[in-house]
């Protein structure tokens, strides 16, 4: 595949000689009262375009490569990061996602297609909790704009590998398998995973995956964040639920020379900003509100005049005192969503203005042969200025967030109804199960149960359907353990899955 996207600059270009009225104008009829408008935004899309053509052809193609983050010798992405098992792997599908919502160039999609495809396995991935990075930036996002059944599936796939790290006796997610200092860590990281859980609760109506979510969110919401609205990093937990330590790596490491006890991890900061935003999007409780506001209160305090923040607020060390646009990208995004639900202009205008930096010659690589879109960020301490997917990812988020809010016009993308059977959920189960199902045109719908010898057990549904996606719950009581069959037919199609029933 070697097609190359429409250039947006130059249809962004007779857009402006049609307009009777320039861009900031037309935006500025929409900004919140005392807002500030995003002047570089034309800037930002055309360079973001550039920069991820070039990601493409730097990787040649390959839809099994996904850049996580940068050589600082060289610019380019490093090739030892690059396989669907990072847990930075669904951030550019993300991105791919997000040029297509933004332009609605159909080479874009099939990019997006292609990156978010390589990544089905990954959904089983199950010795962290980045699940959610890994499959609900590019399953989700494919998914929020085709509404393909396929990515529904995999999403749900995710959700339960997700869930299965979740210990009910300490009410959270365990984090990493692999870090040998610690006994159950919970990192700060882990609020932003809670999104493929809570979407999925929501959209299947499961209270259990709902409360998973909600127990560790609150109980990340009692040990992560101290009285000032900073946070930590990790917490860890002993097999009984109680507090062993709280510490950081990623930040100014209490056993790395100069560094103290207390340490505030700018990219840490950002999640439980955007973390605990998000979770008040799914749960509407006020505490988790108030605790995106006190984390963003203190991110904005803290601030330099550039908008963008050493990799930790209290780093001692001159020499190492780097910068991290990631975390500013990450917050930018989160202060949209912050202030949709505020109104407080505070939070709009500093998005902007962390925007209006980023795009700058500052940390936007337009003068560079990188194909990061952005430079100057910090994976940990004495790793800075480097290009990553997520600073990437959340730069694009949060322009897509702007012109959300400003009412910009995006094209309009039609979702992709197919017939198609999901495999029911959960299976094998005992008693209920739900089936996920689409028919891609108007017609008759049959959706019926047999069982091995190919006895009609149950009809669940037959009646005329228009086209679209539904979902319906098989009880099964009465019926012996087993297994089962259930087949679709419409319009002269017919499909068929296999389900266990364990009692």
């Amino acid at each position: 595949m070697n097609k190359r996207p429409k250039n947006f600059a130059l249809n962004f270009f007779w857009l402006l000689i049609f307009l009777p009225i320039n861009p900031v104008e037309l935006y500025s009829q929409s900004l919140p009262q005392n807002g500030i408008p995003f002047h570089s935004l034309d800037i930002a899309l055309e360079h973001a375009e550039d920069k991820l053509n070039g990601t493409l052809l730097e990787l040649n193609y390959n839809p099994t490569l996904h850049p996580s983050e940068t050589s600082r010798e060289t610019g380019k992405w490093d090739t030892s990061k690059l396989d669907r098992y990072e847990w930075t792997s669904g951030f550019f599908s993300g991105s791919l996602w997000y040029m297509y919502k933004i332009t609605g160039d159909e080479n874009w999609k099939e990019f997006a297609e292609s990156w978010t495809e390589d990544l089905e396995d990954a959904a089983t991935i199950s010795y962290d909790h980045d699940t959610g990075f890994r499959i609900f930036n590019s399953f989700g996002n494919g998914y929020k704009l085709l509404k393909n059944r396929s990515y529904y599936s995999v999403l749900l796939r995710g959700a339960n590998t997700l869930s299965n790290r979740y210990n009910p006796t300490i009410g959270a997610i365990k984090s990493w398998d692999w870090l040998d200092t610690a006994n159950f860590p919970v990192i700060i990281d882990n609020l932003m995973n809670l999104e493929l859980l809570f979407w999925t609760a929501d959209t299947i109506e499961n209270e259990e995956l709902y409360n998973q979510a909600l127990s560790h969110a609150d109980l990340s919401l009692t040990h992560h964040m101290r009285d000032d609205g900073s946070t930590y990093h990790i917490v860890d937990f002993s097999d009984e639920g109680t507090v062993l330590k709280k510490f950081t790596t990623q930040g100014c490491n209490s056993t790395a020379p100069g560094c103290g006890d207390r340490s505030v991890w700018a990219r840490g900061q950002a999640w439980a900003v955007y973390g605990f935003t998000m979770i008040y999007r799914f749960t509407n409780e006020d505490r988790f509100l108030q605790a995106a506001i006190k984390a963003s209160d203190y991110f904005i305090e803290n601030l330099p005049e550039d908008r963008v923040p050493i990799y930790d607020f209290l780093e001692p060390v001159p020499s190492v005192r780097s910068k991290d646009a990631s975390a500013s990208a990450i917050v930018a995004s989160g202060l949209f969503e912050l202030y949709s639900y505020t109104k407080n202009v505070l939070y709009f205008n500093t998005a902007v203005d962390i925007l209006e930096s980023l795009t700058s010659d500052n940390y936007s690589t337009i003068n560079s042969d990188s194909n990061a879109i952005l430079k100057k960020s910090t994976i940990h301490r004495g790793k800075g200025n480097v290009g990553t997917s997520y600073a990437d990812y959340y730069y694009l988020e949060a322009i897509i967030r702007y012109m959300e809010l400003v009412q910009s016009d995006f094209p309009n993308i039609e979702p992709e109804i197919k017939l198609y059977l999901d495999q029911n959920y959960p299976n094998p189960f005992n008693n209920s199960t739900l089936i996920y199902y689409s028919t891609e045109q108007e017609g008759r719908v049959e959706l019926a149960i047999y069982d091995y010898t190919g006895r009609l057990v149950q009809t669940l549904v037959d009646r005329s359907l228009p086209s679209g996606n539904y979902n319906i719950l098989f009880n099964s009581s009465g019926l012996p353990s087993g297994i089962y069959f259930y087949v679709l037919r419409s319009n002269k199609q017919t499909l068929s899955k296999k389900m266990t029933l364990l009692k």
